[in-house]
């Protein structure tokens, strides 16, 4: 999800051929009041090398003299190799942002270093601005069962150099997918950009695992100097931490309203009926 001027847009993964999981794409649609919704054409599809064999999850980022940019995770084999890549606007001066294009320069913007696991490497987040200079984004990964977010910097959002270091992981926790890292404040109810920091904010990352299709969520300090995120003592990573919602809700993606000066998150209610029943009605899952 992102705001842009004026327009709420919402991209998410939808088979456009049939009820259940396969030929993925982005779809768009767009609203101006959250309520009333209009589907345009798919924002991305399979088309390049690097993302050949899918288009899967990302986040879009509002980027100072660039307008929005879309990161996503691009398969480009039948072993699931997975990188992450970038896609922009075709016409800036088209008001509903139909079409998206996927430079050959610079795509893709990321691919697995040695040690991270390439099969398990997707899900890029919403960027923010930190003091030193950077651009920084999470990518989710795992090592074992081991789950992990790796921890990316950029001075012109092109070029990504990994951290030494993950933002955070957690033991027995399996794939992080769908990584969420955003700032709350610690007094007022309002919503923050996700670039804003100091000491009157906390931070909130969210992970969806994998291993039970839930989201879960820690609530902590993001030491900035350090690119550590530590979970304060009230917050437990994994099976045993705080859930967004406790039903079908799984693969959720925040965004700031600066409309409203709010936080917006939307979720993915998984379907539990059969395969059979998804045909029968035409549809499975819902935002």
């Amino acid at each position: 999800p992102m705001y842009y001027n004026g327009i709420y847009h919402l991209f998410y993964q939808y088979n456009p051929k049939g009820s259940v999981w396969g030929n993925i794409v982005w779809a768009h649609s767009i609203s101006k009041d959250l309520i009333n919704w209009r589907t345009l054409e798919p924002a991305l599809y399979p088309s390049k090398p690097f993302d050949k064999f899918g288009c899967w999850s990302g986040s879009a980022t509002i980027v100072p003299g660039k307008g929005p940019v879309i990161l996503y995770t691009g398969v480009v084999d039948d072993k699931q190799t997975q990188v992450q890549c970038y896609a922009v606007p075709e016409d800036l001066n088209d008001p509903l942002l139909r079409k998206w294009v996927k430079p050959d320069k610079f795509n893709p913007i990321l691919v697995a270093n040695k040690g991270v696991n390439g099969s398990a490497f997707r899900d890029p987040t919403t960027a923010w601005w930190s003091k030193d200079g950077h651009w920084k984004i999470l990518v989710g990964s795992r090592r074992k069962r081991r789950g992990i977010a790796y921890l990316y910097r950029s001075k012109d959002f092109m070029t990504w150099v990994q951290a030494k270091h993950p933002i955070h992981s957690k033991g027995e926790t399996g794939m992080w997918e769908c990584p969420d890292f955003y700032p709350v404040l610690v007094n007022g109810n309002q919503g923050l950009e996700t670039s804003e920091g100091g000491n009157h904010v906390k931070h909130v990352f969210k992970n969806s695992l994998d291993m039970t299709r839930f989201d879960y969520y820690t609530v902590g300090t993001y030491f900035e100097d350090k690119d550590r995120y530590v979970p304060d003592n009230t917050s437990v990573d994994g099976w045993g931490g705080l859930r967004y919602d406790y039903g079908n809700f799984y693969a959720s993606k925040s965004f700031f309203d600066p409309s409203k000066n709010r936080r917006i998150l939307w979720g993915w209610a998984n379907e539990s009926d059969t395969k059979e029943d998804d045909v029968r009605k035409g549809w499975a899952g819902i935002q």
